[in-house]
């Protein structure tokens, strides 16, 4: 009979509650503040009746366990299994319907109504069992205050989700009317997919330990999760690869999706964590969750709900390495076998103080720490580490025995030998009032002191994984970047043109239109605005002091590194777009070399040769020449970490030449080399210009600019100050040194060219 009348009593109560709510809510009354207070108070009646006790199936291992509430009866195992089914269910939807008056999404309504609300209705339906398997048989009579605990969930439970499901009902001239496209219901197989996604997740955060042991019962004392074995480097192994499986399956959410995520996953963990203590146990302050990963438990959703930064780098730098050892080195529970409940809460527990703060600044709900970060989390670790000296000191006086981050026994040293046994023979003793508190000087520095080294490795191996990662993300945007370029071009030019040039005939061309380009979130541009083209057969110099922005525009061209904003094209290839066509016409002389020092001249050339595709017969009569000509015949069959630095910058010159480019892009090529080999390069400059080619260098060597360029342009401060040709200099009687210099030394005030200068760029540009 009780739980016919407790049934009733929840249906009728439920039906109430959410007409008057509809009621109100259709007379323009916000009922958020109530729904929400409804909410919490939902949590807080399930939380007492939850740490009250363990519910009996708490013990159960195995369907057909002895210990189950439902007793010996022939369908016991049936009602264990369906119990422990429904508590687990409940839970899960506790959880939905919580947090579904918080953050309003559509997946999470949907879960509200076709999940949450047919589980709490479930649970009245099967009261009794539902209230024997969390109170056993005994407990179930309305004298027992837990039973009307129960009651009480169950009427808030189907409130919220109930009210939710019918926002769509319309009330009007006393009719009521459902308006279906309001009702948070899935109506496509996407979201049906949405919504098992979701329901599966929760379902895996929110098991309860017991849950492993009470389906599969007992399993061979020999599996053990310690010692290394099999089994527990399995475990170790998939505690690393969950935080990557996590952060794949979520990064490409807002940051706002993540966040709710990662706090419904935090919160339902703890749920499930809290449930291995009782009033009873909490009553003795030697079984309070003050270990350091017990901690973490607690502070990670209150990171995520109030946004602490630095309390979440103590997780970051203190508690995840600490899990990490726990794991690697678990204390021995030679009786309990590897699904038991208590083992299942050590490896919950243990992973995510480990996972959790990983998965949180991969998602970048966090920002990424710094030295003085460390350096705060540092000290709240030294506030944590006293305290917790003296609450051990304290409780193992006035209890008997206490041991928070095993400061006060032997737990650490009796695995490293008797020379670390003995460092806690050495003891202290501090008395106030009654007791007297034992310390451990110089064990419990050397602890110190050693974690406090564990944590300064992590720093670095931090570094190590923000460098690795930066890197791997900055690949993972280029690709983007490409696919989306390429796309861009295809739907451009249509699918059979994607090698044509965008602009021209592919002749041999430069065109620099609005360039502009900025280094990560610098206000300042290196390089603004600059726009300049360059035509087959010349010579182009490239002039301007150190830092004007010559080799920042040169690697732009030769695709070293991305463009702010404008383009580029090359013979008419955009160089980002279609950078490997830009490229196969490109040869480029940087100003600092980079050679494959244990290769010969020859194979590197080759090697070179090789990835522009040029034919066997063309790359011998080419290298079989310019190693004549750079009288480079004696060595050029040695191994290039022999040759001299006048050496090597040849045979980039050689390597920059080797597949004929349209464009030859030199900076700075002179450097290093002598007269005779200087006079060569000059000459196959002026060799390659006549050929119809482009020649393009830039030099601070302003006499072998002004005899071998038709036309030079000036940068400075990112900024293109001149742009003419050689020939209008000297028709003007100018020489090109001094108008180099009358244009870099220019005032900031009068910086804008005077009239002859601005006569020559405007007949230039």
């Amino acid at each position: 009979m009780v739980g016919i009348t407790s049934s009733l009593i929840i249906i009728a109560s439920a039906a109430l509650l959410t007409l008057l709510a509809i009621l109100l809510k259709r007379k323009g009354i916000d009922l958020t503040l109530a729904s929400r207070i409804a909410a919490l108070l939902l949590v807080a009646v399930a939380f007492s009746r939850y740490i009250y006790d363990q519910p009996p199936i708490y013990y159960v291992i195995g369907l057909d366990s002895p210990s189950s509430p439902f007793g010996a009866s022939a369908n016991s195992a049936f009602l264990t299994g369906f119990s422990i089914i429904l508590v687990w269910c409940v839970y899960a939807s506790m959880l939905i319907a919580v947090m579904n008056e918080f953050f309003r999404y559509k997946t999470l309504a949907r879960l509200a109504c076709v999940v949450a609300l047919p589980v709490y209705l479930i649970a009245t339906a099967f009261f009794e069992t539902y209230s024997t398997a969390l109170l056993g048989g005994e407990q179930v009579a309305f004298s027992e205050w837990r039973i009307w605990i129960l009651i009480a969930e169950c009427i808030l439970g189907i409130a919220l989700t109930a009210t939710r499901l019918l926002e769509g009902v319309f009330v009007t001239e006393g009719k009521i009317s459902l308006r279906g496209s309001d009702i948070p219901l899935p109506r496509t197989l996407k979201q049906v997919g949405k919504c098992l996604y979701g329901l599966a997740a929760i379902l895996v955060a929110v098991m309860p330990g017991f849950v492993p042991q009470a389906f599969i019962g007992k399993i061979s004392l020999n599996i053990r999760l310690y010692d290394l074995t099999e089994a527990h480097r399995f475990m170790i192994y998939l505690a690393v690869v969950l935080p990557f499986l996590v952060y794949h399956l979520i990064k490409h959410k807002s940051q706002d999706e993540k966040r709710f995520l990662m706090i419904f996953a935090s919160v339902a963990f703890l749920w499930s964590y809290v449930g291995r203590w009782n009033v009873e146990m909490l009553a003795r302050p030697t079984s309070w969750p003050l270990h350091l990963c017990n901690t973490a438990m607690f502070l990670i959703p209150l990171c995520l709900i109030f946004r602490l930064e630095k309390l979440f780098n103590f997780c970051l730098f203190i508690n995840v390495m600490g899990a990490l050892m726990a794991m690697i080195l678990p204390s021995e529970y030679a009786s309990i076998s590897a699904i038991e409940t208590e083992r299942a809460s050590f490896w919950l527990n243990h992973w995510v103080a480990f996972g959790m703060p990983l998965i949180l600044m991969a998602l970048k709900l966090f920002k990424r720490p710094k030295f003085k970060e460390w350096v705060y989390a540092l000290i709240e670790f030294i506030v944590y580490y006293v305290l917790i000296l003296f609450v051990n000191a304290f409780f193992t006086a006035k209890y008997g025995e206490s041991d928070f981050f095993f400061t006060n026994s032997d737990f650490i040293v009796s695995t490293l030998g008797d020379w670390a046994e003995r460092t806690m023979d050495f003891t202290a003793t501090l008395n106030i009032g009654e007791y007297a508190l034992t310390f451990y000087p110089l064990y419990q520095s050397l602890f110190f002191v050693v974690y406090v080294g564990f944590t300064v490795a992590v720093w670095f191996i931090y570094e190590l994984l923000f460098a690795s990662w930066d890197a791997a993300e900055d690949r993972r945007n280029r690709e983007r970047d490409y696919k989306r370029m390429k796309k861009e071009l295809t739907d451009y030019l249509g699918k059979d043109h994607m090698d044509e040039p965008v602009s021209g005939d592919s002749s041999p061309k430069i065109a620099i239109k609005h360039f502009c380009k900025r280094y990560g979130s610098n206000k300042h541009y290196s390089v603004n605005d600059v726009s300049f083209e360059v035509s087959g057969g010349e010579i182009f110099g490239f002039l301007g002091p150190n830092g004007a922005g010559k080799s920042t525009i040169i690697k732009s061209m030769v695709g070293i590194q991305t463009i702010t904003s404008g383009n580029i094209e090359l013979c008419g290839y955009d160089v980002e777009s279609q950078p490997v066509l830009a490229k196969l016409n490109t040869g480029f002389v940087p100003d600092h070399y980079a050679l494959y020092e244990n290769l010969t001249g020859r194979e590197y050339i080759n090697y070179i040769a090789d990835l522009y595709q040029v034919e066997e017969k063309a790359r011998d009569e080419r290298i079989e020449k310019y190693v004549e000509r750079f009288q480079l015949t004696g060595s050029f069959d040695n191994q290039m970490k022999t040759y001299s630095h006048g050496m090597k910058q040849k045979i980039t010159i050689m390597s920059a030449l080797v597949h004929d480019p349209k464009v030859w892009i030199l900076d700075e090529p002179l450097t290093g080399l002598d007269p005779t080999s200087i006079h060569e390069v000059k000459e196959c400059m002026k060799e390659h210009a006549a050929s119809g080619k482009i020649v393009f260098f830039s030099s601070h060597i302003i006499d072998v600019v002004e005899k071998i360029c038709d036309r030079i342009a000036i940068i400075k401060k990112g900024k293109l100050r001149a742009c003419t040709t050689i020939k209008e200099l000297n028709e003007k009687g100018i020489e090109l040194e001094q108008f180099y210099l009358n244009i870099i030394n220019a005032p900031e005030e009068t910086e804008s060219p005077s009239e002859e200068q601005r006569s020559v760029e405007a007949a230039a540009l």
